[in-house]
């Protein structure tokens, strides 16, 4: 059986064609296509070093640095190399050590970085086993690892001395891999075996013959191969030389033929481990670094003062004036910005101590002749070096200054003290008026942000009652606390959702004492009314404090809030603390208190919260939510206008509900978010965004509508809240830079949860440049989380390739299953075109609403809808989460 194997292996290599181990060590067409296509990863905003510059840089550096290059030199990218040289300071360069072994940690939130342990152990191995730390086995080492097997075989009649190393897998190439190391005759180390030929003459075979068989063949190379490879022994074993009087040659055979079937992946075999490298420049932007072909900026004197303290640090504020006619003025339709970037350093004793960032956008109506720039730190009493640099950032023009910081320790101001006391005193006071009062449980609150995965639930608890505290989500029993702490780890799910946590305390005779509840994951609509006590009452009588709390939009003024038990007004109240005691009757049985919230604005509607009273265990809440449907008609390519609803037939899983709700949206008021990449590759085409961005924002905005905006890198950001002022957008939109890393999906997730609590016509519009490169979300928990928001996304591709196929499907499903659009433009300044497209769609939407058929319980599976509409092709949602 041997020889048989051994002799296929040799037919092999006679028709490499024969592709039998294809599905083991190649990778997926895709996968190579990847592999073959460059990375488009260079920051337009770096300078790039030429060979020159680079060589003359590192003989700069001191000797612990040129070492740190030797060493890494196998897995640094020469993005990183180029970054490292830019640096001008050891402070710098240490920082970024750490910042590069970061990057390669499979775990970069832990304090012990595995990868740099397990990195230097192996550079110690490679200094022991190998002659040379610039060959081709240190590199394979250093970067794929240490192989699973090494087996040194030994063929010296025909072949130099070989060193067969086998991998479990390697990235671009595949599993159960085989790499061939030879001796070459000429002496030296061994040498990776990479065939550059796979026709008959096999002329990279050449290379792994002995200089025994050369010499008895006359110096006859390619007789010498065949004779070696290709020619049987005899006429029916077909075992050729190698196979018969090798020890290992079925090994030998089969990486032979494995390196002549990966020949092309074997090019990328030296290629450094693949990491963010949009995240490989993140230094540059704190890092304070003089740019030899930027203008200069003319800055005052820097004046330093210590004003404060806060705890044990002192405030050290530094202020640095600019005359306004040294900065360039950015227009956004027809308003001026003073646009500055500061970026800044603190070293103590020549090592960093802290970096900074600063961004400042000034309105060119509050802008004086001089525009001072204050920088506030707090540092422990101590000597310091500051490093700030300041980037005018509509010009380019820079400046950097440096100061000597001694600084002092400060007394704190008497008057503040006082207050701090008198505040402390209150706190305790108040605390323990609760603490005396009678039994409760209060959740402790989770903050107002996106929440997913794993969460601590705790409580505060007082009085003597409560023996036990229940626990539930979503009005299911998840777990019971019978001794104190009562607390829990509570699992989200991994897609931002709404999620009710309930905390019931109960007596020793399981009866309920007090309890409370809180919402997560409902959005940023900053118009909010809670009635934070009583939350779960299960015998209330006689007076009874109510205690509301309310969230007001920036800007906005609260007319009143009103108490109501029942239907029965019981007191409006005008001002914080909103707090009344009310009287429930002995006899009234179940009932419920309501809180209503009016804000001056008359366009908001009022916000409302609902407690049960005296209800048995709970009070199931049933909730039916009306279903919306923003839906677009498209006939021949335009939308049509003026259908009335029984134009329409909605839909639910296939059976034809009843339309509780028709409106057509030309009136409507509009609720608009628009997300921006800020990333580094969009730094040329930000000035356009931005003015075609005020440019739509005028025109589609009417009174009544209101809009947010967010940017985002390597994380999203509001620039500006839910506004209906479009001087506000405006201001946003100016303070748009262009940086880092493409943060996509999170950018999308962070945007559909601000339309939570929204009602009415709602649309998202994404503008990016590129695919996703650092996003927490995956794309499947992004899209999970669209269709749970159900607001149509608008995308717009900009310089998006049509062979971009992944990148576009999925951005493209965004669009497609919340009944939006995906556009793909190949120049920034087809956004005034795009705009206009998408401003007639949404002035052209028909609003249908239902509710779910009866027995549908909140919570269950995706349902899907569809639109059938008499005149056109109906565009909308694709279905909905009850």
């Amino acid at each position: 059986m041997k020889n048989i194997l051994v002799a296929a292996a040799a037919v092999f290599l006679i028709f490499p064609s024969i592709n039998v181990h294809a599905a083991a060590n190649n990778p997926a067409p895709a996968e190579a296509a990847q592999i073959a296509k460059p990375d488009p990863t260079a920051d337009p905003g770096v300078r790039k070093l030429s060979r020159r510059e680079r060589r003359d840089a590192i003989a700069k550096l001191s000797e612990k640095y040129q070492t740190f290059l030797k060493d890494v030199e196998p897995i640094l990218l020469q993005t990183e190399l180029n970054t490292f040289l830019l640096l001008e300071s050891d402070a710098q360069r240490d920082l970024y050590i750490e910042e590069f072994w970061r990057r390669r940690d499979p775990d970069p939130k832990s304090a012990y970085n595995d990868y740099r342990e397990q990195y230097g152990e192996m550079l110690e191995e490679a200094r022991q086993q190998f002659k040379y730390m610039t060959s081709d086995r240190t590199k394979i080492y250093l970067i794929h690892g240490r192989p699973g097997d090494r087996l040194p075989t030994e063929c010296d009649r025909y072949l130099q001395p070989l060193e067969i190393w086998r991998y479990h897998h390697i990235p671009g190439i595949g599993h159960d891999v085989r790499l061939l190391f030879y001796r070459p005759r000429n002496g030296g180390d061994y040498r990776l075996w990479t065939p550059i030929g796979m026709g008959s003459s096999n002329e990279s075979l050449q290379d792994l013959l002995s200089t025994e068989i050369i010499a008895s063949y006359l110096g006859d190379l390619q007789r010498a191969v065949n004779a070696v490879f290709f020619e049987s022994l005899d006429a029916m074993s077909r075992v050729s030389k190698i196979g018969f009087d090798c020890k290992d040659g079925r090994e030998i055979l089969t990486a032979v033929f494995q390196s002549q079937q990966n020949s092309t992946q074997l090019q990328s075999i030296y290629s450094p481990p693949k990491v963010n490298e949009e995240d490989i420049n993140k230094i540059l932007r704190t890092a304070v670094l003089s740019n030899p072909a930027a203008p200069r900026l003319v800055t005052g004197e820097v004046s330093t003062r210590y004003p404060g303290k806060r705890g044990a640090r002192t405030s050290v504020q530094m202020t640095i004036p600019i005359t306004r006619d040294h900065l360039r003025l950015n227009d956004i339709d027809g308003v001026g910005y003073y646009n500055v970037d500061v970026s800044g350093e603190v070293l103590k004793d020549g090592k960093m101590f802290e970096t900074y960032r600063y961004k400042y956008d000034i309105p060119a109506e509050q802008a004086g002749e001089t525009i001072p720039i204050v920088i506030e730190r707090f540092l422990r009493p101590a000597g310091y070096v500051s490093r700030i640099k300041i980037i005018d950032a509509n010009s380019g023009a820079e400046a950097i200054v440096e100061a000597t910081l001694d600084v002092p320790a400060v007394q704190e101001d008497p008057a503040l003290a006082a207050r701090k006391a008198d505040g402390a005193e209150t706190i305790a006071r108040i605390q323990s008026n609760f603490i005396e009062g009678e039994s409760r449980l209060r959740l402790v609150p989770l903050p107002n942000d996106l929440l997913t995965g794993l969460h601590h639930i705790d409580t505060i608890v007082t009085g003597e009652e409560i023996k036990s505290v229940e626990f539930y989500l979503d009005g299911k029993k998840i777990m019971v606390k019978r001794s104190p702490p009562f607390a829990l780890n509570l699992d989200l799910g991994e897609v931002p959702q709404a999620r009710r946590v309930r905390a019931v305390g109960l007596d020793a005779n399981q009866k309920i004492v007090s309890g409370d509840e809180l919402v997560v994951n409902v959005g940023a609509d900053p118009f909010r009314v809670r009635i934070v006590s009583p939350r779960i009452a299960a015998n209330v009588q006689g007076n009874v404090r109510v205690e509301i709390d309310a969230s007001i939009p920036e800007g906005k003024t609260l007319e009143n809030i009103e108490l109501y038990l029942n239907e029965t007004r019981l007191a409006t109240l005008y001002s914080p603390p909103f707090v009344q005691t009310i009287r429930v009757p002995a006899d009234l049985g179940i009932a419920y208190l309501r809180a209503v919230a009016t804000l001056e604005d008359e366009t908001l509607q009022p916000a409302e919260d609902v407690v049960f009273l005296n209800s048995p265990e709970f009070l199931q809440q049933v909730e039916v939510h009306l279903v919306e449907l923003p839906t677009t008609v498209i006939s021949r390519g335009r939308p049509v206008l003026g259908l009335t609803e029984s134009a329409f037939t909605v839909k639910d899983e296939g059976t034809t509900v009843k339309l509780a709700k028709f409106e057509y949206v030309q009136n409507l008021p509009l609720s608009l978010g628009i997300a921006i990449d800020s990333s580094g590759s969009m730094r040329d085409r930000m000035p356009e965004a931005q003015k075609t961005g005020a440019q739509f924002l005028k025109s589609v905005l009417k009174p009544g509508d209101q809009a947010f905006l967010v940017s985002f890198d390597t994380q999203p950001v509001v620039l500006q809240k839910w506004s209906r002022q479009l001087s506000a957008l405006h201001a946003g939109l100016a303070s748009l830079r262009a940086e880092e890393a493409t943060a996509l999906y999170d950018a999308i997730v962070f945007s559909l949860y601000n339309f939570q609590s929204i009602k009415g016509q709602r649309a998202l519009i994404v503008i990016t440049d590129g695919k996703d490169t650092a996003s927490r979300f995956s794309f499947d928990q992004a899209l999970e989380y669209a269709k749970r928001t159900s607001v149509p996304i608008y995308g717009i591709g900009i310089g998006i390739r049509a062979n971009e196929i992944d990148a576009r499907y999925k951005f493209g499903r965004f669009a497609s299953e919340t009944g939006g659009n995906v556009y793909y433009i190949d120049n920034v300044v087809d956004l005034s075109r795009i705009y206009n497209e998408i401003q007639q769609e949404l002035r052209s939407q028909y609003l249908l609403g239902f509710y779910p058929p009866d027995g549908v319980q909140a919570g269950s599976k995706w349902r899907q809808v569809s639109v059938e509409v008499t005149d056109g092709k109906a565009k909308t949602v694709r279905g909905y989460y009850p």
